[in-house]
């Protein structure tokens, strides 16, 4: 029930194309280019990658609550184009579907009818009429069933439900739904059941066009799924909350009047070290306003990170995250660091442990899925735990380093907290 664009077309202008991967390489670098030059603050990333057969496939992400937009360039210079719109928005579908038909004007896309047999097209209708009215027909029908599930599975005991989230992170966040716009209740999701108006608030982009609302909504998704509560380790910490800030004073001087998080405004402005004008009258609100409840920020808790090889493990949120390029992930702050590989990848020398450090392995740990052993090392401010974990034949390191020795039963939780999905 979803609303998913699938959009097909074939290149033509007067650059000739042929079904040459490098040709088509190049055509989505053209893409890309485009994008960058058009779709601007909106464009968060993109990546050119082998799509299905190999074919040449262009990703681009567009909003923080959104699925990435696939544009895969096949053979006989045919286009597909797929994004799914329904996390966000009728205000990101109408601002997506117009972005999508400039790009193809631009570069000289032959658009396909739609084909409702094929699924080919606009579910909503909108990419072929420019009539924005049935958007939002669609997206409360979808989140009137979506939350009539939900109640449904809720009371046959079950919980731990999200919606719309982006998968890599579960957040361990008390409600009974978590959304990019923080958690919702059960009274909430009954009431939106019997009128699913009611539930607009959960999308952070209703309206059309690109003013005050949808930064604002924006700039509320990366303050609850993205934002670690502290001062940035990373350049890319910095950066995002750099991002979140101005799009919150962008939406502010354009719509005053809206409801801003003043007290996370506030906290990220400190974290980035900002004075002036516009930092004390965020303090003057957040002071004025205070706010009642928990911050926003999921972060500010513990959260499930789901690892390469089909791994996954708990960490405090507030950890700064990276995969590197040797297949580690590591997840570290100023003071502790967890670094996980699987075996099969760790050919890094200090990282597999020596046969002498697998006969120290005095510690055990048997789960419902996964066993491992590990080794403490504990000085003052060089602690460090190394434990090799098995799956079935899947198998795995975690190195968690930390300085205070009274954070041993944090590291053992964390070892102890590393799940595999399926041990075969």
């Amino acid at each position: 029930m979803s609303v998913k664009l699938l959009l097909a077309g074939r290149r033509g202008g007067d650059v000739p194309f042929t079904s040459s991967p490098d040709n088509s390489r190049a055509w989505l670098r053209q893409v890309e280019q485009w994008f960058q030059d058009n779709a601007r603050e909106w464009l968060e990333g993109s990546h050119l990658s082998a799509g299905p057969h190999g074919a040449p496939l262009l990703r681009l992400r567009l909003h923080p609550a959104a699925g990435e937009v696939s544009i895969l360039a096949a053979s006989g210079a045919r286009v597909v184009i797929s994004a799914e719109t329904t996390a966000v928005g009728p205000g990101y579908h109408v601002f997506l579907c117009d972005l999508l038909k400039a790009m193809g004007q631009a570069l000289h896309l032959h658009w396909a009818e739609p084909d409702e047999a094929m699924g080919v097209g606009d579910p909503t209708g909108y990419f072929h009429t420019d009539d924005a009215g049935p958007v939002e027909v669609h997206m409360l029908a979808w989140l009137q069933e979506s939350v009539g599930q939900v109640l449904r599975l809720r009371s046959r005991g079950q919980s731990g439900f999200a919606m719309s989230m982006r998968f890599g992170h579960t957040f361990e966040y008390p409600g009974a739904l978590l959304t990019p716009l923080g958690p919702r209740d059960e009274r909430w999701m009954r009431r939106v059941y019997e009128d699913p108006r009611v539930g607009m608030d959960v999308f952070p982009w209703w309206k059309q066009g690109v003013g005050a609302q949808a930064r604002l909504g924006r700039a509320l998704c990366r303050l609850w799924t993205e934002v670690v509560w502290r001062p940035p380790l990373l350049q890319e910490e910095r950066r995002l909350m750099r991002e979140v800030a101005r799009a919150l004073e962008l939406a502010w001087r354009e719509d005053p009047e809206l409801a801003y998080p003043w007290r996370e405004w506030r906290e990220v402005l400190g974290y980035l070290g900002v004075g002036g004008t516009l930092a004390e009258l965020v303090h003057r609100h957040a002071a004025f306003h205070a706010a009642k409840g928990p911050p926003i920020g999921y972060r500010r808790g513990a959260v499930q990170v789901a690892l390469p090889a089909g791994w996954e493990i708990r960490i405090p949120g507030s950890l700064a995250e990276a995969h590197l390029e040797d297949g580690t992930w590591v997840a570290r702050d100023h003071r502790r660091s967890v670094r996980f590989v699987p075996l099969e990848d760790a050919t890094e020398d200090g990282l597999v442990p020596t046969s002498a450090e697998r006969r120290a392995m005095e510690l055990e740990h048997r789960g419902e899925r996964v066993s491992g052993r590990a080794s403490l090392h504990m000085e003052p401010g060089e602690c460090r735990l190394t434990a090799v974990c098995s799956s079935g034949r899947h198998r795995a390191l975690c190195v968690v380093s930390f300085d205070d020795p009274e954070e041993e039963d944090w590291a053992l939780g964390t070892w102890r907290s590393l799940d595999h999905a399926v041990a075969a």
